[in-house]
């Protein structure tokens, strides 16, 4: 038997190697290529919009595959993807799992702008700036350093206070932020009229970072802010933000009050020369914060007029707080009724519970009308208040109320109450059912219809939310409330507003934005319209003068709380303005 020979042994060896390793790299090419053309079929799947199909694809090379060449690429598409699909929550997730896993990467500032997008959506402006100086500390992209900076800028301008901005500035050790920062800081200042603070903080930037990109920037600034004078117009904002450490804040009605007062300003500073500065501090709910923001505004002459805060326990300790100084406050939602008691500076541009019924009757009386009523009132909440405010405002203006009936608010049979009014019904012209509860409507319907009562119904802003108007038309058709909110939304100058707004903020406008928009009106338009000084400013907000609200008028005399509130009727299932009703003396 013949015996290889060794060196024939190892060519036999070589040729099994070679034909093998031939394989594999065939193999891995046409593993390379499969992938090449399936990330391309899904990336021309995305530039369509055909997002699910693509994002099924992107999920098979990064699962199926080893780590490869389109691994990364897959995974910023798959961000993508979920962003454009307002999948918020799993975009927020895998953009930050991106961030650590492949910090590396070349899609690292893409993904930061992604994350900036999202953040303004949701209306967090601090994490929003954040993510841009995050590109300008380590982009080395001058494109994407450039668009950081114009954006950030913009972002600081309209969202941020000087707080936010000095508590960002603390976070990063990059002088390419830190001097970004101080100018943006020292604009802020600048713009809310404080020329000291802004001269400080641009004469910092000059000192530490003369290499800087802002260096030449600030030294034009710091000329300006040594000759400016203090803003002589600061309207000065104390709202419960609640601001949390990462700078968000945390209570959605005050922030979105404050969306309104600011586009109030920005609105107005467009058509003036002389331009209003805003001073906005967050109260936190907290006595020691109020005390702290009268400490500063009381210490500025510049701010001559204050809008907050909106709840009224808030307000008592506000106006504690500024009971020695000469300051105007306008609450845009307070109710109770005896706020304007304790201050004589302060105006109350949500109408008291008491002057809802003193509303209620005045209209009943001189509008409607009528001279005889019964009254059907709950025994808790503001019912009875509104209730007794009412009953003596219409008796002092010569009507006749003929019974006085009352219930508890979990009252499921409104038999008997309603059975002692329909006794007197043939000498009452109408019932006042001022309500806490609106639960109860559906319970009142059914006892209405029982005993066949068709009298018209008056009422208060609860029967707004109410249920069970479609079970009683012709009751329900007899219904007029007081409110002191409502939208004409088929207007012009509502579409109008409401087409701006949502052009500029990327929000839709709501209750809390009107709130905080016809308030902040108010104060400009009486400052257009009197001597910049609070004293002027005080007289002219009790001389009666009117501004006309997109949710409700506000006018003031004496009494600084607003006369005005709509009556609003139910007809066949819609909700119409009667009047914008003024109270009389």
């Amino acid at each position: 038997m013949n015996r290889l020979s060794p060196n024939t042994g190892f060519i036999f060896i070589f040729l099994i190697l070679l034909i093998f390793s031939s394989d594999l790299i065939n193999s891995q090419t046409n593993v390379e290529e499969e992938i090449n053309n399936q990330f391309d079929k899904a990336v021309s799947l995305f530039n369509t919009a055909n997002y699910d199909d693509a994002l099924q694809i992107f999920n098979k090379l990064i699962i199926d595959y080893k780590f490869n060449s389109k691994t990364t690429a897959s995974e910023f598409f798959k961000i993508k993807i979920y962003y454009e699909q307002k999948q918020l929550n799993q975009f927020k997730y895998s953009a930050e799992q991106f961030l650590k896993t492949y910090p590396g990467s070349n899609y690292i500032d893409e993904i930061r702008i992604l994350l900036t997008k999202y953040y303004l959506d949701v209306a967090n402006y601090y994490n929003a700036l954040r993510e841009l100086l995050y590109i300008i500390e380590s982009t080395n992209s001058s494109e994407y350093e450039k668009k950081a900076r114009k954006n950030g800028e913009g972002i600081a301008a309209k969202y941020l206070n000087e707080t936010q901005l000095e508590r960002l500035g603390s976070s990063f050790n990059s002088s390419k932020v830190k001097s970004y920062l101080l100018l943006q800081l020292g604009k802020c200042l600048l713009r809310n009229g404080n020329s000291t603070g802004a001269k400080n903080k641009f004469e910092e930037l000059i000192a530490n970072y003369p290499q800087s990109d802002e260096y030449t920037e600030a030294k034009s600034l710091v000329d300006i802010s040594y000759s400016a004078k203090p803003a002589a117009t600061i309207i000065g904002v104390m709202l419960p933000l609640e601001e949390n450490s990462a700078g968000e804040y945390t209570s959605q009605p005050a922030l979105e009050i404050l969306e309104g007062i600011k586009f109030a300003v920005d609105e107005y500073n467009k058509l003036r020369s002389d331009k209003i500065g805003l001073l906005v501090r967050d109260t936190k709910k907290d006595a020691n914060e109020i005390k702290k923001i009268r400490e500063e505004f009381s210490s500025l002459n510049s701010v001559i007029s204050i809008i907050g805060p909106i709840f009224s326990n808030e307000v008592r300790i506000a106006l504690q707080e500024f009971e020695d100084y000469d300051i105007p406050i306008i609450s845009p939602t307070a109710t109770d009724d005896d706020l304007t008691n304790i201050s004589q500076n302060f105006f109350q541009a949500n109408p008291s519970f008491s002057v809802r019924g003193k509303v209620m009757a005045q209209y009943v009386y001189y509008v409607e009308n009528r001279r005889t009523v019964s009254v059907l009132n709950s025994i808790e909440g503001y019912s009875p208040v509104l209730a007794a405010s009412f009953i003596n405002e219409f008796e002092k203006l010569g009507g006749k109320v003929i019974k006085k009936v009352s219930f508890k608010n979990d009252y499921t049979d409104f038999s008997e109450p309603i059975n002692k009014i329909y006794i007197d019904s043939l000498l009452i012209e109408g019932i006042y059912i001022p309500l806490s509860d609106n639960s109860v409507t559906p319970f009142i319907f059914s006892a209405l219809i029982k005993y066949g009562v068709k009298i018209p119904i008056y009422g208060n802003q609860d029967w707004f939310t109410a249920k069970g108007f479609e079970t009683a038309p012709a009751i329900s058709n007899n219904l007029i409330f007081t409110s002191d909110y409502f939208v004409d939304f088929n207007s012009e100058v509502y579409k109008n507003f409401s087409d701006q707004f949502s052009t500029i903020t990327g929000k839709d406008v709501n209750r809390n934005v009107l709130y905080g928009y016809d308030a902040a009106k108010y104060i400009l338009t009486v400052i257009r319209n009197s001597e910049p000084n609070r004293r002027s400013i005080v007289d002219k907000m009790k001389s009666g003068m009117v501004s006309n609200g997109l949710r409700n008028n506000i006018s003031f005399d004496e009494r600084r709380i607003n006369k005005y509130l709509n009556l609003v009727r139910y007809k066949d299932g819609v909700f119409e303005l009667v009047d914008k009703f003024r109270l009389g003396q």
